[in-house]
């Protein structure tokens, strides 16, 4: 019996770590790649596999969003998600439907999952309580009504992380630039890292945390830096540091 898989992850280093403990598992051949919920559920559509290793935070679609597009292209395979995160573990993998793999994945825990995967469709189960798992996905899958408090004309306003291009880090919060105007917020950068980590934003520096939906260019600098120009702030120039350059290739793959 060998097992069409494909693997979806937005970071190159955590797909090329799962191929390499995959490849020990001759049940299991790779047929594809994404680094994006999109991409997944058109890979998943074009090729069927019957295994798709799944992580949760990706920079478009969540795990759950993106799950829930493959079943609604007609396709059912086994899903296995991964995840760094406790929280997600415990109570959303309680789930006969699903198996999950907490990063980083060990060979030990890699064996289980293989192991119950290949019983699965040996013993010819239905592996796969799509309405279960639509439920769960239904409650948890979505994402958070997340506002931004920032203060205008003397009062707190609140707004859509949509609406905002980046946050700089001032000498008590942060600057925010957004689509109605240049505001303040009392979060500092890292509270707002963490607020908005289920979002597409990315910290380019110690002093900016942007949103890569509004990056319309990147400009390459010098000792392998970038300058960003973003919507609605194409005048200024939004850096990326040396150290989060790397990071933002691998996030955005160039």
């Amino acid at each position: 019996m060998e097992l069409k898989a494909i693997i979806v992850d937005d970071e190159r280093p955590a797909r090329e770590e799962l191929r390499f403990l995959i490849s020990a598992y001759p049940q299991i051949r790779l047929v594809g790649e994404a680094s994006s919920g999109k991409e997944a559920i058109r890979l998943a559509e074009s090729l069927a596999p019957d295994v798709i290793f799944l992580d949760i935070k990706m920079w478009d679609l969540n795990g759950f969003e993106t799950a829930k597009g493959i079943f609604e292209k007609g396709i059912d395979p086994f899903i296995i998600f991964a995840t760094a995160y406790d929280e997600y573990a415990v109570k959303a993998f309680e789930i006969n439907a699903v198996d999950y793999i907490l990063k980083p994945i060990t060979k030990k825990r890699l064996d289980k999952t293989i192991s119950r995967i290949v019983h699965l469709f040996k013993s010819n189960e239905n592996h796969f309580e799509i309405e279960k798992l639509m439920d769960y996905i239904e409650t948890m899958g979505k994402p958070q009504n997340i506002k931004i408090p920032i203060w205008k004309n003397n009062r707190i306003c609140l707004l859509k992380p949509s609406d905002i291009s980046y946050f700089e880090a001032v000498e008590k919060g942060s600057k925010v630039m957004a689509n109605q105007g240049v505001f303040e917020t009392n979060y500092c950068l890292s509270d707002l890292e963490e607020k908005l980590k289920d979002l597409n934003f990315f910290r380019t520096h110690k002093s900016f945390l942007v949103n890569l939906d509004k990056v319309m260019e990147i400009i390459p600098w010098f000792n392998g830096k970038y300058i960003l120009s973003l919507k609605d702030y194409e005048k200024n120039e939004v850096p990326v540091s040396r150290r989060c350059a790397k990071k933002l290739r691998e996030r955005l793959e160039f």
